[in-house]
């Protein structure tokens, strides 16, 4: 006599048969220390939380950051430029120049997958489809991101050399947690006093020029 099999589980089910997930799956925003580096680094720690880190008390400091910009941005050399309020201009909101720089990453990791960092911080990002994995077998779609890409790249050109080259070292180059060193002594600036000097300045407003661009 045959055994009865396994119960078939409830809920909704795809096409395919599969079972839909229940709910959006919560994104896991780090450690409550690494929470608070970040914040520290773009200048969002208050006294309070400061006081509560050193006394130990991690969970309750990172508690304290909720509202406001979003800390997990920081994960990124374009996201702590938009906490530190670097990014905020007349012409365009900050997050559009925010976003306008992670597509241009996207893109160009896309396209150069094979190049792209292996770390923890990039698989993550992977993970939550803000870097795409390749492309290659579905060649429409990777012609596509290539010209979508290129029409960026020439954007920043047609803006000049200076332009380009501090826009990829704001949003191509591999600054995932630190960089690029212009931007830290920027954002230390806006703490107290800093080294920030009139180059940094120069380059935040070309890669604000070349942001705009590419929007």
């Amino acid at each position: 006599m045959a055994r009865p099999g396994r119960k078939r589980l409830a809920g909704a089910r795809t096409a395919g048969g599969r079972l839909k997930a229940s709910g959006k799956p919560a994104m896991d925003r780090g450690t409550p220390e690494l929470r608070l580096h970040r914040a520290e680094r773009v200048g969002g720690l208050d006294p309070v939380a400061a006081r509560l880190w050193r006394k130990g008390q991690a969970e309750e400091a990172a508690a304290t950051l909720r509202g406001g910009r979003e800390h997990g941005q920081a994960v990124d050399a374009i996201g702590r430029a938009y906490l530190g309020g670097l990014l905020d201009h007349r012409n365009r909101p900050a997050e559009a120049l925010r976003d306008a720089g992670r597509t241009l990453f996207k893109l160009y990791w896309v396209h150069y997958a094979a190049l792209a960092p292996s770390g923890g911080l990039y698989r993550e990002m992977v993970g939550r489809g803000a870097v795409g994995r390749p492309v290659e077998a579905d060649t429409d779609r990777s012609a596509q991101l290539e010209a979508a890409l290129n029409r960026r790249l020439a954007r920043l050109d047609a803006c000049g050399r200076d332009v380009r080259k501090v826009v990829e070292s704001l949003c191509i180059d591999h600054h995932f947690e630190y960089g690029p060193l212009w931007l830290d002594r920027l954002l230390a600036a806006g703490r107290g006093p800093g080294a920030e000097c009139d180059e940094d300045r120069l380059r935040l407003a070309a890669a604000i020029t070349g942001l705009e661009a590419i929007c």
